[in-house]
């Protein structure tokens, strides 16, 4: 977050105003060989004012640093200051205005608002990671954290609102079933790779830029793919690029799992995999780690 560093957070939020937040979704950070670091969104609070969440923050932070330039910019992290908590499903708008002070009817996709919850300042994101037309993310002040959880749970209980704690669920099975991708699936991998190449505006500079186009220009090697799963008890390894079970198709490998889990809306086991173009394609069977896997499209809902 680039910010006036003597002032906390909360103050620094408070100076945006009670106004609709103009948010910029920027999917690729990448480094000098155009690879991705990191999956973000940048949101523009004010004129030199923004708000950058991601995962890997340490990568953020280095490359900020190491690209800052001439530029008079700052910047610091702010994770443990905030707490964020996701309403997604139908009904998520229902149990938002229940929670907050102001109905957040009008705010349109990937926009922030600032709200209030019970005369508390909390910031309201429309996004999310299940793949549903409505999904909400909540932000209020980490010493707040408390009043939030119970205001969602008292609105939630009323709703039959179901309060999913378990991580692979929340963050495996979910963004998988939708067609999502972690930072697992895309680190250090081309944009091009990943199906991200629609989100490069190739009229600016970027770090990156001159290996993309090459990429682009000569096309990706690879590709990330969806899997699934027939045996209920398969058992295989994900990981970033190198780390996951290999694939075998006809003895050879060509490639490895990124990730794999059980998608209890679609009732499989399924997963993500990155593939070698000229070596398999969707519809092929392969072998990874023993279990025999069909290669599909990503979303499986």
């Amino acid at each position: 977050m680039i910010d006036r560093p003597d002032d906390t957070a909360a103050e620094q939020y408070a100076r945006s105003g009670g106004f609709a937040l103009k948010t910029y979704f920027m999917d690729c950070m990448l480094n000098e060989d155009g690879l991705i670091i990191d999956d973000t969104i940048v949101t523009h609070l004010t004129d030199d004012y923004y708000w950058v969440s991601g995962l890997y923050v340490q990568d953020q932070l280095n490359w900020f640093k190491a690209n800052k330039g001439e530029f008079n910019v700052e910047f610091r992290d702010i994770t443990d200051e905030w707490k964020m908590y996701s309403v997604q499903g139908p009904d998520s708008l229902e149990l938002v205005n229940a929670v907050v002070d102001t109905p957040v009817d009008d705010l349109k996709f990937f926009r922030m608002q600032d709200n209030t919850m019970d005369g508390t300042l909390v910031k309201v994101a429309r996004a999310g990671y299940t793949g549903e037309k409505r999904g909400y993310e909540i932000y209020i002040a980490a010493a707040q954290e408390a009043a939030l959880v119970a205001k969602l749970e008292e609105k939630g209980n009323a709703m039959n609102a179901c309060h999913v704690t378990k991580l692979d669920v929340m963050v495996m099975t979910l963004a998988a079933e939708a067609g999502f991708v972690l930072m697992m699936d895309i680190y250090k991998a081309s944009p091009f790779e990943v199906g991200f190449e629609k989100t490069i505006d190739w009229s600016k500079d970027f770090v990156g830029k001159e290996a993309a186009a090459k990429v682009r220009d000569q096309g990706a090697k690879r590709k990330l793919v969806g899997f699934t799963v027939a045996d209920n008890d398969a058992l295989i390894y994900g990981g970033p690029l190198t780390k996951g079970n290999p694939l075998l198709k006809d003895g050879k490998m060509v490639g490895r799992a990124t990730k794999c889990t059980h998608g209890f809306t679609c009732d499989k086991n399924i997963g993500y995999a990155m593939i070698d173009v000229d070596k398999a394609a969707i519809g092929d069977t392969a072998t990874i780690n023993g279990y025999e896997a069909v290669l599909t499209e990503k979303q499986f809902i």
